[in-house]
């Protein structure tokens, strides 16, 4: 669509990608309900079962006045360490998350420079498929075993795993594995994060302050994640500079001539990152 209308065809993506959001905002404020008992759209038969489902889990709490916005609730949950705890959970996901979605297709290119632009692009599709097919499976276990903390952690060790092979891995297969790790355990990290708060808080004020906080919070991960991006490379890039410094790379160059050891580009001992 390059040039049709007078726009590039990156301009037409994002209006493609955008337009659903901004109709489908239109149609949410007019149409959608603040509640299941308002809901036009449901059967009375399933306002009843959203309704149970909403209070399954704080039945021993929920009352009629829990139901409605108070401004007590909204000072004691600024003032309630957990959500605090919570909304810092969901920055340190975030990170990831933010990282990971921009510079995917970067750290691809990366591990073989000589991939075409398209082909790189198309292979941050199949890390995606995964990472929605882990979401979607552990959602639902979460729900089935009403347990989220197992899943947030089991999903940071499985992005941990994931980093250490983009880092460490040599060929282009170890590396390109833990791109799909990183996204199975972000996308589950950064999901159980917004679903475990709430069930926690059956009062509606202070479940609806702790929500805000948290998405606030979180969101301004997309602040640093930039700068903790470049904190990784300024660090890997001095570590390896430190290393060929001290000869510990030498190894590298034995038999080598002077044009074959120029011929490693960045990979050779005598070559010195910018930091």
């Amino acid at each position: 669509m390059d040039g049709v209308q007078g726009l590039r065809a990156w301009r037409w993506l994002l209006v493609i990608e955008g337009l659903p959001s901004v109709c489908l905002g239109v149609f949410g404020w007019f149409f959608l309900a603040d509640s299941p008992e308002t809901a036009w759209y449901l059967s009375p038969e399933q306002r009843k079962i959203l309704i149970l489902r909403g209070t399954r889990n704080q039945r021993e709490a929920f009352t009629v006045s829990a139901g409605t916005l108070h401004r007590a609730d909204i000072i004691a949950a600024v003032k309630d360490w957990k959500i605090w705890a919570f909304s810092l959970f969901n920055f340190g996901g975030d990170i990831q998350l933010f990282s990971y979605s921009i510079f995917l297709p970067t750290i691809i290119q990366a591990i073989n420079p000589a991939w075409s632009v398209i082909y790189v692009q198309a292979l941050t599709v199949p890390c995606y498929v995964l990472s929605a097919i882990m979401y979607f499976v552990s959602a639902y276990a979460s729900d089935k075993l009403q347990h989220r903390a197992l899943f947030g952690i089991l999903g940071s060790l499985v992005s941990i795993v994931g980093h250490i092979m983009l880092m460490a891995g040599r060929d282009v297969a170890v590396p390109y594995v833990g791109c799909f790790l990183i996204a199975s355990g972000l996308f589950t990290v950064a999901g159980i994060a917004l679903a475990w708060l709430p069930t926690n808080l059956p009062r509606y004020g202070k479940r609806s302050t702790a929500v805000g906080m948290q998405l606030m919070i979180g969101n301004s991960a997309g602040i640093a994640a930039p700068a903790v991006v470049s904190g990784v490379l300024w660090w890997a890039m001095a570590n390896i500079n430190k290393r060929r410094a001290a000869g510990e790379e030498d190894w590298k160059m034995s038999g080598l001539t002077e044009e074959q050891i120029d011929e490693l580009g960045d990979e050779s001992p005598k070559f010195v990152y910018t930091t």
